[in-house]
C-alpha cells in the first residue's frame, strides 16, 4: 500500500513539477504586461483594500478614476481577484503575490486534469496529462501573451467540473456530488465567458453517458449539485443580472464590430485588424490552434491499431466516446461552420471571442493525449519507431513554440519588480476601463477634481469613505450640489437626515439639491434587499458545504480505523 501511494505520488509531484516549471519566467523575468493587465490589478487592489480595511466584499470601487469610482467589481466573478488580494496579504508585496498566484492555478489545474483523466487511464497515464496541460500554447498564452488571468483560473476549475461531473456517473457517491458543487461555484465565481461556454460543455458532456443504465440517478444529483452552486453564488449572480443594463459593457458597442463574435472566428488571420501585422497575427493566434489541435488528433493511434490490436473494450475507451467529441465540437465553434449555432444561443453572442473554446480544447486536448500514451502502450507502438519519431516531433515543435512565442521574456514583455510596483501604486492615478463605467458616465466628468462643489457657497467633507460620505454646504442661495463620484442608482441621499433624490449632470457625476439653509448631507452605498437575502443564503450555503465535508472526512478517518 505504501509503495502504491508512493507511486502515485510520484507521478503526481512531477506533472505539479512541471506546471512550477512552465511559471518560474515570470519570477525571474517579470510579470507578464498585456492590454487587460491593469484592469485585473485594479479589482484585485479594489478587494485587498477592502480586505485590509475589514470590509471584506466591497460594494464600490470608490478609488478608481480619480476618486469617481467604478463598477466593475459588482460585474466580473470575484474569486480571482479574492485570491490574488489574500495572497498579497500573506507575502506582502503584489510581485511576488503575483506569480505565486499564477503558479498556484498552474499546479491546481493541472491536478484537476489529472483527476479527470484518472476515471480511465492508471496514474502514469493522467500525470501525463496534467503536463500535456500545462504546456498547452493556448493555456500558457492565456497569462504569458493575452493576459487574461480570470480566464486563466477558470481554466483551473473546470476539469474539476468535468472529474466530479464523471464520478458521479460512474460511482454516484455524495462526496462527489458535494465536489462537483463547489467546483461548480469556483467556475461560476472565476469567468463569466467560460461559465457560458463551460456549462453548455458540461451539458453536452452529461448528455453522452444517458446510454448508462439507471442513469437518471446521477443525473438528479448533478443537478443538485449545479442548485448548491447556484446557491452558494447567489451573493455574486443575483446583484449582476440584475444590475446588468446600469453597466456599459452590456451596451452594444462591445458586442458588434471589434467586439462582435463574427470577426474573430479561426483562422484569424483573415480577421486580422492590423493589415501590416498579418504574419505576426498568424504566428501568435493561429499557429497556436493548430498545435492544440494535434492533442487531439494524436488519438488517431487508436482508430488504426484498435481492431488489429483488440484496442476496443477497455476503460480508456471511455475518453475516445465522451472526451474526444467535446474537444472536436470545441474546436468546431472556432469555426466560421458553427455561426449558426452562435446565432441561435444568443447568449454564446456575449463571449465575444469564440477563440476562448480553446480552454475547452486544452482541457479535453490534454486528457485525449494521456489516452495516446496509454494506446501507444498498449499497441506496442512504442518499438516502432515511426510512430515514436512522428510523435516527439509533434511534442518538440510545441515545446519550441512554447520558448519562443510564450516563455521568451522578448515574447512575454515582462516587467521587472521595482517597475511593476511602481506600476501597481499608480493605479488610481489613470483611467480604468470604460466598459466597466456605467452607461451614464463620460469622461469629461475627471476633468473637475473637486470631491464637493456648488456655486457661491462653501462645502466642507467630514467624512470620506468607500459607502459612505458626509459633508456640509454653508448657507446660500439654493442649488445643486455636485459629487466627484459616477450616478449609480443604490447611493442613497439624506440632507439634514431628510432622504432625498440623487440627480446626475450631463457627465454621469451624482448632483444632490439642497435648500438655502446650512445642509448636513449624508450619502451611502446601499445594497437591495435582494442581494442581502443572497448574500445570506450563500454563507449558510458554504457553512453547510463546509459543514459536510468534515463530517464526510471525519467518517471516512473513522472507518480507516475501524479496519486497523
Amino acid at each position: 500500500m505504501i509503495e502504491k501511494n508512493f507511486k502515485e505520488n510520484y507521478f503526481l509531484m512531477i506533472a505539479c513539477l512541471v506546471a512550477i516549471v512552465v511559471m518560474l519566467p515570470i519570477a525571474f523575468f517579470g510579470i507578464p504586461s498585456g492590454n487587460d493587465m491593469p484592469q485585473h490589478f485594479r479589482f484585485a487592489q479594489t478587494f485587498y483594500d477592502s480586505l485590509t480595511t475589514g470590509d471584506g466584499f466591497p460594494s464600490w470601487a470608490d478609488k478608481e478614476n480619480f476618486g469617481y469610482g467604478d463598477i466593475g467589481i459588482r460585474f466580473y466573478p470575484p474569486l480571482a481577484y479574492y485570491f490574488l488580494a489574500f495572497t498579497r496579504i500573506l507575502v506582502g508585496n503584489w510581485y511576488d503575490a503575483t506569480w505565486l498566484t499564477f503558479m498556484f492555478w498552474m499546479v491546481l489545474g493541472c491536478y484537476g486534469i489529472y483527476l479527470w483523466a484518472h476515471c480511465w487511464l492508471s496514474v502514469k497515464e493522467s500525470a501525463f496529462s496534467a503536463m500535456f496541460f500545462a504546456i498547452f500554447p493556448y493555456h500558457l498564452s492565456q497569462i504569458y501573451i493575452n493576459f487574461n488571468y480570470s480566464e486563466f483560473v477558470g481554466a483551473a476549475v473546470l476539469p474539476f467540473c468535468f472529474a466530479f461531473l464523471t464520478r458521479i456517473f460512474q460511482r454516484r457517491k455524495w462526496t462527489d456530488v458535494l465536489g462537483l458543487a463547489v467546483a461548480y461555484s469556483a467556475l461560476i465565481l472565476s469567468h463569466l465567458p467560460l461559465l457560458v461556454i463551460g456549462s453548455l460543455c458540461l451539458l453536452l458532456y452529461a448528455l453522452m453517458f444517458l446510454r448508462k443504465e439507471n442513469f437518471i440517478q446521477p443525473l438528479i444529483k448533478s443537478a443538485i449539485s449545479v442548485g448548491i452552486s447556484l446557491a452558494a453564488s447567489a451573493f455574486y449572480w443575483i446583484k449582476m443580472i440584475g444590475e446588468m443594463k446600469w453597466v456599459s459593457v452590456s451596451s452594444e458597442k462591445y458586442s458588434t464590430g471589434y467586439y462582435g463574435y463574427e470577426n474573430h472566428f479561426f483562422p484569424f488571420y483573415f480577421h486580422s485588424f492590423n493589415m501590416d501585422f498579418k504574419l505576426g497575427y498568424f504566428l501568435i493566434t493561429d499557429l497556436p490552434v493548430i498545435l492544440d489541435f494535434l492533442f487531439l488528433v494524436s488519438i488517431i493511434i487508436y482508430f488504426v491499431y484498435r481492431k488489429s490490436k483488440n484496442l476496443q473494450g477497455t476503460q480508456a475507451e471511455g475518453i475516445v466516446r465522451k472526451v474526444l467529441p467535446l474537444g472536436l465540437f470545441a474546436f468546431f465553434m472556432l469555426t466560421p461552420l458553427s455561426r449558426p449555432i452562435w446565432q441561435i444561443l444568443t447568449p454564446l453572442q456575449k463571449v465575444q471571442l469564440p477563440s476562448r473554446w480553446l480552454a475547452i480544447v486544452a482541457i479535453c486536448g490534454a486528457v485525449v493525449a494521456g489516452a495516446t500514451i496509454h494506446y501507444l502502450i498498449e499497441s506496442g507502438s512504442l518499438k516502432k519507431r515511426g510512430w515514436v519519431y512522428g510523435y516527439g516531433a509533434i511534442l518538440f515543435v510545441i515545446l519550441m513554440f512554447n520558448f519562443i512565442y510564450n516563455l521568451h521574456p522578448v515574447a512575454f514583455v515582462p516587467i521587472e519588480r521595482g517597475e511593476f510596483e511602481s506600476q501597481m501604486q499608480k493605479l488610481y492615478d489613470e483611467k480604468s476601463f470604460d466598459c466597466w463605467w456605467t452607461v451614464w458616465s463620460n469622461a469629461d466628468a475627471l476633468k473637475i477634481k473637486e470631491k464637493i462643489s456648488i456655486e457661491a457657497r462653501e462645502a466642507k467633507v467630514i467624512t470620506w469613505e468607500a459607502e459612505k460620505r458626509i459633508f456640509e454646504v454653508s448657507a446660500g442661495n439654493e442649488g445643486k450640489v455636485r459629487i466627484a463620484t459616477f450616478y449609480y442608482p443604490l447611493w442613497q441621499a439624506t440632507v439634514n437626515g431628510t432622504q432625498v433624490g440623487i440627480e446626475k449632470d450631463e457627465n454621469g457625476a451624482m448632483l444632490i439639491a439642497v435648500g438655502s439653509e446650512k445642509s448636513t448631507i449624508e450619502l451611502y452605498f446601499q445594497e437591495p434587499l435582494s442581494v442581502r437575502v443572497a448574500s445570506i443564503l450563500s454563507l449558510l450555503t458554504w457553512l453547510f458545504l463546509g459543514g459536510a465535508a468534515v463530517f464526510l472526512l471525519g467518517k471516512k478517518l473513522f472507518s480507516s480505523k475501524q479496519l486497523v
